[in-house]
């Protein structure tokens, strides 16, 4: 096992993230969280490029009892565009996961996505990355 500070955000990222459009409905991107079992989407545009994240919190921070009751409440209901958090946060695949892990921390954030010279995503490293990571070195150290 390569030592922790050997390790860059690529060796331990998701690749290939589920994304939703920004113009999605907000039901759409529930149902992706959902469905993959997953707390957060990176959004992206018509090209592919990242224009900001779509959480499990952001959802609850619309404070209706249920999303499918918002939505049956305004004519053509929310889009993802309009309740996601901007700017999104994000990495290089170079980075080392240290300096993923203390930024994450210091911001208080759940995740990053790794986006690519254009601007689209390309990977997500999580919380449950760093997890994995961790059973992983502990198992290889028994």
């Amino acid at each position: 096992m390569e030592a922790l500070n050997d390790l860059r955000v690529a060796d331990v990222m998701t690749i290939d993230p589920i994304v939703v459009a920004d113009d999605a409905s907000v039901e759409e991107a529930e149902e992706l969280l959902r469905h993959n079992r997953i707390t957060g989407l990176p959004v992206v545009d018509l090209s592919g490029r990242l224009v900001g994240v779509v959480s499990q919190t952001d959802l609850l921070y619309l404070g209706m009892p249920t999303i499918q009751a918002l939505i049956h409440h305004r004519g053509r209901g929310l889009r993802v565009g309009q309740i996601m958090s901007v700017p999104a946060v994000t990495i290089e695949m170079t980075a080392g996961i240290l300096d993923a892990a203390r930024r994450m921390d210091s911001e208080r954030l759940h995740r990053l996505v790794v986006v690519d010279d254009h601007g689209r995503p390309v990977g997500v490293i999580s919380a449950m990355d760093f997890m994995a990571l961790a059973v992983e070195t502990g198992s290889r150290a028994d």
